[in-house]
Protein backbone atom coordinates (compact mmCIF):
# COMPACT_ATOMS: atom_id res chain seq x y z
CA UNK A 1 0.00 0.00 0.00
CA UNK A 2 1.36 3.26 -0.96
CA UNK A 3 0.61 6.24 0.69
CA UNK A 4 0.95 10.03 -0.35
CA UNK A 5 -1.09 12.75 -2.75
CA UNK A 6 -1.98 11.52 -6.30
CA UNK A 7 0.79 12.65 -8.50
CA UNK A 8 -0.95 13.47 -11.83
CA UNK A 9 2.49 13.00 -13.85
CA UNK A 10 2.76 9.37 -13.01
CA UNK A 11 -0.78 9.07 -13.88
CA UNK A 12 -0.14 10.96 -17.58
CA UNK A 13 3.08 9.33 -17.98
CA UNK A 14 1.64 5.86 -18.21
CA UNK A 15 -1.44 6.88 -20.18
CA UNK A 16 -1.87 5.59 -23.97
CA UNK A 17 -4.93 7.46 -24.49
CA UNK A 18 -6.44 9.44 -27.53
CA UNK A 19 -9.81 11.22 -26.31
CA UNK A 20 -8.69 11.10 -22.60
CA UNK A 21 -6.42 13.96 -21.90
CA UNK A 22 -3.30 13.54 -20.43
CA UNK A 23 -3.50 16.79 -18.33
CA UNK A 24 -4.95 15.36 -14.90
CA UNK A 25 -6.23 17.65 -12.29
CA UNK A 26 -5.61 16.75 -8.98
CA UNK A 27 -7.45 18.79 -6.27
CA UNK A 28 -6.73 18.46 -2.75
CA UNK A 29 -10.39 19.16 -1.49
CA UNK A 30 -13.86 19.78 -3.48
CA UNK A 31 -17.09 19.60 -3.13
CA UNK A 32 -18.11 17.26 -6.02
CA UNK A 33 -15.80 16.18 -9.02
CA UNK A 34 -18.52 15.80 -11.24
CA UNK A 35 -20.27 19.76 -10.16
CA UNK A 36 -16.46 21.07 -10.85
CA UNK A 37 -16.18 19.29 -14.31
CA UNK A 38 -19.96 20.34 -15.63
CA UNK A 39 -19.18 24.17 -14.58
CA UNK A 40 -15.92 24.31 -16.08
CA UNK A 41 -16.34 21.88 -18.62
CA UNK A 42 -16.36 24.39 -22.23
CA UNK A 43 -16.50 22.91 -25.27
CA UNK A 44 -12.80 23.00 -26.53
CA UNK A 45 -12.22 20.53 -23.20
CA UNK A 46 -13.37 17.47 -24.14
CA UNK A 47 -11.49 14.53 -22.46
CA UNK A 48 -10.50 16.71 -18.93
CA UNK A 49 -9.57 14.82 -16.14
CA UNK A 50 -10.40 15.85 -12.46
CA UNK A 51 -9.15 13.81 -9.38
CA UNK A 52 -10.33 14.88 -5.79
CA UNK A 53 -8.27 13.56 -2.69
CA UNK A 54 -11.19 14.62 -0.93
CA UNK A 55 -14.92 15.31 -1.64
CA UNK A 56 -17.09 16.83 0.63
CA UNK A 57 -20.84 16.60 -1.06
CA UNK A 58 -19.74 13.41 -3.22
CA UNK A 59 -22.31 11.86 -4.23
CA UNK A 60 -24.12 8.19 -5.76
CA UNK A 61 -27.02 7.70 -7.94
CA UNK A 62 -30.14 9.19 -6.34
CA UNK A 63 -28.74 11.70 -4.27
CA UNK A 64 -26.65 9.08 -1.98
CA UNK A 65 -23.99 10.14 -0.18
CA UNK A 66 -20.14 9.13 -1.12
CA UNK A 67 -18.16 7.67 2.00
CA UNK A 68 -14.30 7.96 1.27
CA UNK A 69 -11.17 9.47 3.49
CA UNK A 70 -9.02 12.02 2.17
CA UNK A 71 -6.21 10.14 0.07
CA UNK A 72 -7.94 6.69 0.27
CA UNK A 73 -9.56 6.23 -2.82
CA UNK A 74 -10.13 7.59 -6.40
CA UNK A 75 -12.26 10.51 -6.65
CA UNK A 76 -12.05 10.99 -10.06
CA UNK A 77 -14.34 12.52 -13.05
CA UNK A 78 -13.81 13.10 -16.68
CA UNK A 79 -15.06 15.35 -18.97
CA UNK A 80 -16.61 14.84 -22.46
CA UNK A 81 -18.08 17.00 -24.79
CA UNK A 82 -20.40 15.38 -27.71
CA UNK A 83 -20.68 18.08 -30.64
CA UNK A 84 -22.49 15.31 -32.87
CA UNK A 85 -25.00 13.57 -31.13
CA UNK A 86 -22.40 10.21 -31.34
CA UNK A 87 -22.57 9.31 -28.19
CA UNK A 88 -25.43 7.18 -26.47
CA UNK A 89 -26.30 7.86 -23.24
CA UNK A 90 -27.96 4.71 -22.56
CA UNK A 91 -25.67 2.67 -23.77
CA UNK A 92 -22.55 5.02 -21.84
CA UNK A 93 -23.99 3.80 -18.81
CA UNK A 94 -23.10 0.22 -19.86
CA UNK A 95 -20.13 1.04 -21.31
CA UNK A 96 -18.29 2.55 -18.42
CA UNK A 97 -18.50 0.24 -15.81
CA UNK A 98 -17.66 -2.50 -18.33
CA UNK A 99 -14.11 -0.16 -18.52
CA UNK A 100 -13.44 0.41 -15.08
CA UNK A 101 -13.68 -3.67 -14.41
CA UNK A 102 -11.41 -4.37 -17.57
CA UNK A 103 -8.73 -1.26 -16.16
CA UNK A 104 -9.41 -2.64 -12.18
CA UNK A 105 -8.21 -6.31 -13.68
CA UNK A 106 -5.48 -4.88 -15.90
CA UNK A 107 -3.50 -3.51 -12.57
CA UNK A 108 -4.52 -5.62 -9.92
CA UNK A 109 -6.23 -9.01 -11.64
CA UNK A 110 -9.41 -8.77 -9.28
CA UNK A 111 -11.98 -9.84 -11.73
CA UNK A 112 -15.28 -7.77 -10.24
CA UNK A 113 -18.31 -7.79 -11.22
CA UNK A 114 -21.19 -5.39 -12.25
CA UNK A 115 -24.09 -4.92 -9.98
CA UNK A 116 -26.90 -2.89 -11.74
CA UNK A 117 -26.78 -0.30 -12.73
CA UNK A 118 -24.25 1.62 -11.29
CA UNK A 119 -22.06 -0.34 -8.37
CA UNK A 120 -18.38 -2.83 -9.11
CA UNK A 121 -18.97 -5.59 -6.43
CA UNK A 122 -16.12 -8.10 -5.99
CA UNK A 123 -16.80 -11.04 -3.91
CA UNK A 124 -20.56 -9.52 -3.42
CA UNK A 125 -18.68 -6.57 -1.52
CA UNK A 126 -19.12 -2.62 -3.47
CA UNK A 127 -15.38 -1.71 -4.67
CA UNK A 128 -16.97 1.45 -6.71
CA UNK A 129 -19.48 3.63 -7.92
CA UNK A 130 -20.24 5.61 -10.51
CA UNK A 131 -22.41 8.73 -11.82
CA UNK A 132 -22.60 9.88 -15.06
CA UNK A 133 -24.72 13.40 -15.27
CA UNK A 134 -25.19 15.51 -18.48
CA UNK A 135 -26.36 18.64 -19.45
CA UNK A 136 -26.84 20.94 -22.35
CA UNK A 137 -24.02 23.91 -23.12
CA UNK A 138 -24.94 27.29 -24.49
CA UNK A 139 -23.88 26.13 -28.17
CA UNK A 140 -26.05 22.97 -27.78
CA UNK A 141 -23.06 20.75 -27.55
CA UNK A 142 -24.47 17.81 -24.85
CA UNK A 143 -21.30 17.89 -21.74
CA UNK A 144 -20.94 14.90 -20.18
CA UNK A 145 -19.67 14.26 -16.82
CA UNK A 146 -18.35 10.20 -15.63
CA UNK A 147 -17.80 10.60 -12.54
CA UNK A 148 -16.50 7.29 -10.61
CA UNK A 149 -15.14 6.23 -7.15
CA UNK A 150 -12.97 3.11 -6.35
CA UNK A 151 -11.72 2.20 -3.05
CA UNK A 152 -8.29 1.59 -2.94
CA UNK A 153 -6.68 2.03 0.63
CA UNK A 154 -9.10 1.50 3.11
CA UNK A 155 -9.17 -1.10 5.94
CA UNK A 156 -12.50 -2.16 7.56
CA UNK A 157 -12.04 0.70 10.14
CA UNK A 158 -12.56 3.46 7.62
CA UNK A 159 -16.23 2.26 6.74
CA UNK A 160 -19.20 3.16 8.60
CA UNK A 161 -20.85 0.43 10.16
CA UNK A 162 -23.46 0.70 8.46
CA UNK A 163 -21.44 -0.62 5.25
CA UNK A 164 -18.81 -2.08 6.36
CA UNK A 165 -20.12 -5.88 5.88
CA UNK A 166 -21.05 -4.64 2.14
CA UNK A 167 -18.01 -2.72 1.21
CA UNK A 168 -14.19 -3.64 0.13
CA UNK A 169 -10.97 -2.20 -1.03
CA UNK A 170 -8.46 -3.01 -3.58
CA UNK A 171 -6.05 -3.10 -0.83
CA UNK A 172 -8.47 -5.92 1.26
CA UNK A 173 -8.61 -7.78 -1.75
CA UNK A 174 -5.48 -7.45 -3.55
CA UNK A 175 -2.33 -9.93 -2.72
CA UNK A 176 -0.11 -6.91 -4.09
CA UNK A 177 0.44 -3.50 -3.12
CA UNK A 178 -2.13 -0.71 -4.31
CA UNK A 179 -0.45 2.05 -6.18
CA UNK A 180 -3.22 4.44 -7.21
CA UNK A 181 -1.54 6.27 -9.81
CA UNK A 182 -1.28 2.58 -11.36
CA UNK A 183 -4.85 2.13 -11.14
CA UNK A 184 -6.31 5.46 -12.00
CA UNK A 185 -3.98 5.27 -15.28
CA UNK A 186 -5.45 1.82 -15.91
CA UNK A 187 -8.80 2.62 -15.76
CA UNK A 188 -8.50 5.42 -17.94
CA UNK A 189 -6.56 3.32 -20.56
CA UNK A 190 -9.33 1.37 -20.85
CA UNK A 191 -12.13 3.67 -20.47
CA UNK A 192 -10.37 5.74 -23.53
CA UNK A 193 -10.65 2.06 -25.48
CA UNK A 194 -14.08 1.62 -25.16
CA UNK A 195 -15.52 4.92 -25.67
CA UNK A 196 -13.80 4.37 -29.13
CA UNK A 197 -15.09 1.27 -29.21
CA UNK A 198 -18.58 2.08 -28.37
CA UNK A 199 -18.68 4.40 -31.43
CA UNK A 200 -18.65 1.02 -33.59
CA UNK A 201 -19.83 -1.28 -31.84
CA UNK A 202 -23.57 -2.39 -32.26
CA UNK A 203 -26.09 -1.80 -28.61
CA UNK A 204 -25.66 -5.73 -29.12
CA UNK A 205 -22.20 -6.06 -28.50
CA UNK A 206 -22.22 -3.91 -25.52
CA UNK A 207 -25.04 -5.81 -24.12
CA UNK A 208 -23.13 -9.06 -24.51
CA UNK A 209 -20.08 -7.14 -22.74
CA UNK A 210 -21.87 -6.36 -20.05
CA UNK A 211 -23.60 -9.46 -19.60
CA UNK A 212 -20.12 -11.56 -19.00
CA UNK A 213 -19.42 -9.15 -16.37
CA UNK A 214 -22.92 -9.28 -14.67
CA UNK A 215 -23.69 -9.85 -10.97
CA UNK A 216 -26.98 -12.16 -10.19
CA UNK A 217 -27.64 -12.54 -13.70
CA UNK A 218 -30.44 -15.04 -13.50
CA UNK A 219 -30.45 -14.97 -9.94
CA UNK A 220 -33.33 -13.53 -7.77
CA UNK A 221 -34.00 -10.10 -7.26
CA UNK A 222 -36.43 -6.97 -5.58
CA UNK A 223 -36.97 -4.11 -7.31
CA UNK A 224 -38.73 -1.02 -5.76
CA UNK A 225 -40.86 1.01 -8.17
CA UNK A 226 -42.63 3.73 -6.92
CA UNK A 227 -42.32 2.93 -3.43
CA UNK A 228 -43.87 -0.80 -4.51
CA UNK A 229 -41.03 -3.59 -4.38
CA UNK A 230 -41.70 -6.39 -7.23
CA UNK A 231 -39.53 -9.84 -6.77
CA UNK A 232 -38.85 -11.58 -9.64
CA UNK A 233 -35.61 -12.60 -11.76
CA UNK A 234 -32.97 -11.10 -13.47
CA UNK A 235 -32.86 -12.40 -16.78
CA UNK A 236 -30.98 -9.64 -18.69
CA UNK A 237 -30.09 -6.21 -19.95
CA UNK A 238 -31.56 -3.67 -22.07
CA UNK A 239 -29.74 -1.66 -24.12
CA UNK A 240 -32.06 1.06 -23.08
CA UNK A 241 -29.80 0.56 -19.38
CA UNK A 242 -32.95 -1.28 -18.21
CA UNK A 243 -32.96 -4.86 -16.78
CA UNK A 244 -35.20 -7.19 -17.57
CA UNK A 245 -36.98 -9.23 -14.64
CA UNK A 246 -39.07 -12.19 -15.05
CA UNK A 247 -41.76 -11.32 -11.95
CA UNK A 248 -43.16 -14.17 -9.82
CA UNK A 249 -46.09 -12.49 -10.52
CA UNK A 250 -45.54 -13.66 -14.36
CA UNK A 251 -44.62 -12.13 -17.13
CA UNK A 252 -41.38 -10.13 -18.28
CA UNK A 253 -41.00 -5.96 -17.97
CA UNK A 254 -38.44 -3.65 -18.26
CA UNK A 255 -37.06 -1.83 -14.96
CA UNK A 256 -35.10 1.59 -15.69
CA UNK A 257 -32.31 2.76 -13.72
CA UNK A 258 -33.77 6.11 -13.42
CA UNK A 259 -36.88 5.20 -11.70
CA UNK A 260 -35.96 1.61 -10.03
CA UNK A 261 -33.81 0.61 -7.14
CA UNK A 262 -32.48 -2.95 -6.68
CA UNK A 263 -33.28 -3.47 -3.21
CA UNK A 264 -31.52 -7.27 -3.38
CA UNK A 265 -29.62 -9.36 -5.24
CA UNK A 266 -28.86 -12.68 -5.32
CA UNK A 267 -25.38 -13.45 -6.77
Amino acid sequence: MEHGRLNPQKVADALATTRIRRTITVLDEIDSTNRHVLDMLADKLDGVVVVAEKQLQGRGRRGNHWQCPAGAGLLCTVGLVDATSAIDANLLSLVVPIALCEGVLNETQLRCEIKWPNDLVYRSRKLSGILIEAQTSGTGNIRYAIGFGINCLQHRGHFDETIRDRATSLDLESDSPVNREAVLASVLNALDKRLAQSMRWSAEQICGEWRTLAAGLGGRCEVQENGHVIAGNLIDIDPTAAIIVQLDEGGRRLFSAASTTVLSLSM
